[in-house]
């Protein structure tokens, strides 16, 4: 059981310039009664976002803002505004449906069993499809074994303990416009399981200008956070989370490429002439 007034989950988003698509987002999820927030930061919009969300009167909303600095650092603040005991990390062109965001809020009140941080989830497309692999009959695993070893695969939704999301934030990730979200999930598979819901929460909306279908080009921009991501593979390997010796390789050979990328960067702003002005 919850007190009366007590925020149990923040729905943390980050966002830039899609201020209709925010907006709507925002006012659909305040018509659902219940102990949530959403925390939304406003990734240097120019398109009048932060002015359009002011018209939203509700304590349940916190708004937050600065210059254009890039998703990773969104995240970060949006997160950082949070107070719930627990934080679901949720894209501005995504949905949730009113009952899947009932389910969570009933999970988030009741009791974690020891070891566990949090909850996942499934998502379906656009054409109403699942999105990704069924998770293994176990109820209870971590993020990076149901990957690994159960072949899980495809956009999920997670939903967890905000003092652990929070202590695995990645802070230098102010110096990168993108920090792949699945590094948090990684670190903290290392030291937590998950819980399984066998539940669709929402929609996952794949829109053309999206991170989702520029993906390749966003990694090799900002090749450090990706081998910090490698990186965490192995550690979680080496701590005994997962088994695959297969999906060890893949870390390995993460480390190696993405690392190389990120030394060759960092050796070129350091070259002469790199600097103008």
């Amino acid at each position: 059981m919850t007190a009366a007034g007590e925020i149990i989950l923040s729905i943390c988003i980050p966002t830039y310039n899609r201020r209709e698509r925010v907006a709507a987002l925002v006012r659909d999820l305040l018509t659902v009664p219940g102990g949530f927030e959403i925390c939304v930061h406003v990734d240097g919009s120019t398109d009048g976002t932060v002015e359009e969300l002011a018209t939203i009167a509700s304590p349940r909303l916190v708004v937050s803002s600065s210059p254009n600095g890039g998703r990773a650092n969104a995240l970060l603040e949006a997160c950082r505004q949070a107070r719930g005991r627990f934080i679901m990390i949720f894209d501005d062109d995504d949905t949730i449906s009113h009952d899947g965001l009932l389910i969570a809020l009933g999970d988030c009140a009741r009791p974690l069993p020891d070891g566990a941080v949090g909850y996942v989830y499934h998502l379906i497309g656009e054409q109403g499809e699942r999105i990704g692999d069924p998770f293994p009959m176990m109820p209870r695993s971590n993020f990076l074994a149901l990957r690994a070893d159960h072949g899980v695969r495809g956009d999920k939704k997670e939903i967890v303990l905000a003092d652990a999301l929070k202590a695995a934030l990645y802070d230098g990730q102010r110096r990168f416009r993108r920090v792949p979200t699945s590094l948090i999930w990684s670190r903290l598979a290392i030291r937590y399981d998950v819980i399984c819901r066998d539940i669709v929460l929402g929609r996952k909306v794949y829109l053309t200008d999206g991170m989702t279908n520029n993906i390749s080009r966003l990694k090799a921009r900002d090749a450090y956070p990706m081998a910090l991501l490698y990186a965490t593979h192995v550690r979680a390997f080496v701590h005994g989370r997962y088994r695959s010796l297969r999906f060890l390789a893949k870390a390995v050979a993460g480390v190696a490429v993405y690392g190389g990328r990120a030394a060759i960067g960092a050796l070129r702003c350091l070259a002469p002439g790199s600097m103008n002005g």
